[in-house]
């Protein structure tokens, strides 16, 4: 006989994350149980499209008792416990093989994955698949968990895997808020090491390292190996706080302590890499992160950041190398990064940088297209946006075109930019007139009055300047524009934008000119129509006040001190223009 499944969940206000939910798991479970809690939206109408036993409950402010009341109506051999904001994924495994163990096992640990806001997500394990034979009930208030007679009845499952989706803001904030009420009122009956561990963690996701510090301390202090699971995400934590308070050499003293006794942990070193590089000891922090991708990754069911076992590793050790000079093994670790996960494309930034002051712009445009870079829309993207920044506009447009292909949208206006600036203002304004043509109320840009100036067509302009002006929100743009045309076609402008609108106008006018200074001034009769673009604009802003004068200034500057960066990355010390990666999103922000 084949185990029934039953899914149970508590619910409430789920409205926007149930149904991916739901869709994710009909295929695996035989039944599902949702027992709503006092649902105001749409919840319960969605739960009913995928099951007739839907339930209501008054809420209580506790989770364990919701959660055995779906417990008690789940009519499976088997229960898989889900919340609204996960979803199951299967990477190669399924539930019912699990069911069928044949090693007495009664529950599994599954592995869960918490995406990362802005930065890559970690691991853990969660007790969330188990026997329905009255020997498994949940407890506690909060942070609820499933409560185990016998640990040798409980196995550790490679997947499915179970994916916690990102909240908003707002709804993490909420969520801290009522987790910390329910942890205050939940006293003795949580464990004093757990109790101290949850409250650091939402200490700490309210930006409170220093309330949260002492209970991250408290636990890794009370919590042995036998609770793995929970000590090294309370020791990771505790470094985080650490660190968040200038705490640097506490912390550094901490991963040499734990690395001793966890020498299989890539996190550990990882962190102790970090903790290196930020204080700019780049060969010691180098170091670390080659144990850290030794280590490989960590073995179930240790608490496991996204990629310090790779990727995260290869990028840092790059970085790390770059600063020390040894530019091509910094290069090499950059692509091995790449490799790992193409996704994460931080170090792109730096391997655009080495290549390019390598090989020069069109050997790198062959490498990244050799290295299949451009078949991936993000990478392709940022490949854009570098040659661009560096004066390359042909390149950039290049990085998003393959053979065939029109890319719509988003991508099209790119393309619009690249085809002005590399002297190709007639191609812009077709792929403006074909977006005009799917939207016919498609706003009127910078780059596309630009492209009419270079061409000659100054009523164009002016008309598409003064359609700006009929909107109030568009006023001191449509003002830049028709300063723009003016300059073109009678080489100045009377005009004089009121006190309150200057600072929009300089920067709409800087923005249009900026890359005409950093890109090669195109061939033919169109040259010279780009050069007094760009010197007649920045004259007018000059004479137009101190803070016209200012902003040109500064333009300039930044162009240069561009250049310059990339002039001694190719020649002398190590600089880049992208700063280093603990100024970028962290695996441990």
């Amino acid at each position: 006989m084949n185990p029934r499944i039953t899914l149970v969940m508590i619910v409430r206000n789920e409205a926007a994350v149930l149904e991916r939910c739901l869709e994710s798991v009909k295929n695996a479970v035989d039944e599902m149980v949702i027992v709503d809690t006092g649902s105001t939206d749409r919840t319960v109408e969605i739960a009913r499209r995928y099951t007739a036993r839907v339930y209501h409950r008054p809420w209580d402010d506790d989770f364990a008792a919701a959660r055995n009341f779906a417990l008690e109506r789940a009519g499976g051999h088997w229960i898989l416990s889900l919340d609204a904001d996960e979803t199951l994924e299967p990477d190669g495994a399924d539930l019912r093989a699990l069911a069928a163990d044949r090693d007495g096992r009664e529950a599994f640990l599954l592995p869960l994955y918490n995406e990362g806001y802005g930065f890559p997500g970690h691991y853990h394990y969660v007790l969330r698949f188990f026997r329905n034979n009255g020997r498994y009930r949940f407890s506690g208030r909060i942070h609820e968990q499933v409560t185990v007679a016998d640990p040798e009845k409980v196995g550790t499952a490679a997947g499915p895997l179970i994916r916690h989706h990102a909240d908003s803001e707002r709804e993490r904030r909420r969520k801290r808020g009522r987790n910390l009420k329910l942890l205050r009122r939940a006293g003795p009956e949580l464990p004093a090491p757990f109790q101290n561990y949850y409250l650091g963690v939402e200490w700490l996701a309210l930006n409170r390292p220093e309330r949260a510090l002492p209970c991250f301390a408290r636990a890794r202090e009370m919590l042995t190996d036998a609770h793995l699971q929970f000590r090294l995400p309370a020791l990771l934590h505790l470094l985080t706080c650490l660190v968040r308070l200038n705490r640097l050499d506490e912390a550094i003293c901490l991963c040499l302590e734990e690395s001793r006794r966890y020498p299989f942990y890539s996190d550990i070193f990882f962190f102790g890499g970090q903790l290196f590089e930020a204080g700019g000891e780049f060969a010691v922090a180098a170091k670390w992160f080659q144990e850290a991708l030794r280590c490989g990754r960590p073995p179930i069911p240790c608490y496991h950041q996204e990629g310090t076992e790779s990727f995260l590793s290869y990028y840092h050790l790059g970085y790390c190398l770059e600063q020390t000079g040894e530019y091509r093994q910094a290069t090499e670790y950059y692509r091995r990064a790449l490799e790992h996960n193409p996704d994460y494309i931080y170090p792109l930034y730096n391997l655009f940088l080495l290549v390019l002051a390598e090989k020069g712009a069109g050997e790198a445009f062959r490498y990244f297209q050799a290295a299949g870079c451009f078949s991936r829309p993000g990478q392709a993207s940022l490949l854009a946006d570098l040659f661009f920044t560096a004066g390359y506009p042909d390149l950039a447009g290049a990085c998003l075109q393959t053979p065939g292909d029109n890319p719509p949208g988003a991508l099209t206006r790119r393309l619009i930019r690249c085809h002005l600036y590399a002297g190709r203002p007639e191609q812009a304004l077709v792929l403006i007139e074909r977006l005009r043509a799917k939207a016919p109320d498609l706003p009127v840009t910078a780059d596309e009055i630009t492209a009419l100036l270079v061409c000659g067509e100054y009523v164009s302009a002016r008309t598409r300047a003064l359609s700006l002006w009929r909107r109030p929100a568009g006023r001191n743009e449509a003002l830049a524009f028709l300063v723009l045309t003016a300059l073109m076609e009678k080489g100045f402008s009377r005009l004089r934008p009121e006190k309150h609108r200057r600072a929009e106008v300089i920067q709409t006018l800087l923005a249009a000119v900026k890359p005409c200074l950093c890109a090669p001034p195109p061939e033919g009769k169109k040259a010279d129509r780009y050069r007094l673009l760009a010197e007649r604009t920045l004259r007018w802003l000059t004479d137009l006040s101190p803070a016209g004068c200012a902003a040109v200034c500064g333009c300039l500057k930044e162009q240069a001190a561009s250049m310059g960066k990339l002039a001694a990355l190719k020649f002398g010390p190590a600089g880049g223009l992208w700063p280093c990666p603990t100024d970028r999103p962290s695996a441990y922000a």
